[in-house]
């Protein structure tokens, strides 16, 4: 013999069941609020790397040859900063030099300025610093290179000639 079993369900209707759930409830709200702050203070970043300095590839040392750099730099809208240059790593104390990794030497100057009349040093050796103030925005300042004929008495072997030359920003 099969047995079923029925379950019986009641339902109540949805009106009823409202009533009855908010009977008696009185709803009531209150508010406030709170301050969003944020302190600013002056500060710089360069922001992106800068590019190589390239003078190509020559022959003799017998004219000048020019080349450009570019530093990116941010600073907050009104912030002073200089951007200083090293001397690089191999400068003998009066100019910057690129050398072949054999004692062999390429000397070359920085400027700030396109005429090639400002050195660009840390204020100190090798020129000034270079100063401005921060837009607020990504800057883009030029370093103007310059291989001078009278700077290189000979032509040294050929080869790739390299330094690095470290880029700071104070504020």
């Amino acid at each position: 013999m099969v047995t079923t079993h029925r379950k019986k369900y009641s339902f109540i209707p949805a009106a009823a069941l409202l009533t009855f759930v908010w009977t008696g409830a009185a709803l009531s709200a209150t508010s406030d609020a709170f301050d969003v702050t944020i302190t600013l203070q002056n500060s710089c970043d360069l922001s992106t790397v800068p590019t190589d300095m390239n003078f190509g590839t020559q022959g003799l040392l017998d004219q000048d040859y020019d080349a450009t750099s570019a530093i990116y730099v941010t600073c907050t809208t009104g912030a002073s900063y200089d951007l200083e240059l090293d001397e690089g790593g191999n400068a003998d104390g009066s100019t910057r030099r690129m050398t072949d990794g054999n004692s062999n030497y390429v000397s070359y100057r920085l400027y700030s300025d396109s005429g090639h009349t400002t050195l660009w040093g840390d204020g100190t050796t090798f020129g000034d610093a270079y100063a401005d103030t921060g837009t607020g925005s990504e800057e883009t300042v030029t370093v103007y290179g310059r291989v001078l004929e009278s700077d290189n008495s000979t032509t040294p072997p050929a080869g790739t000639y390299t330094d690095t030359v470290t880029v700071t920003v104070t504020f």
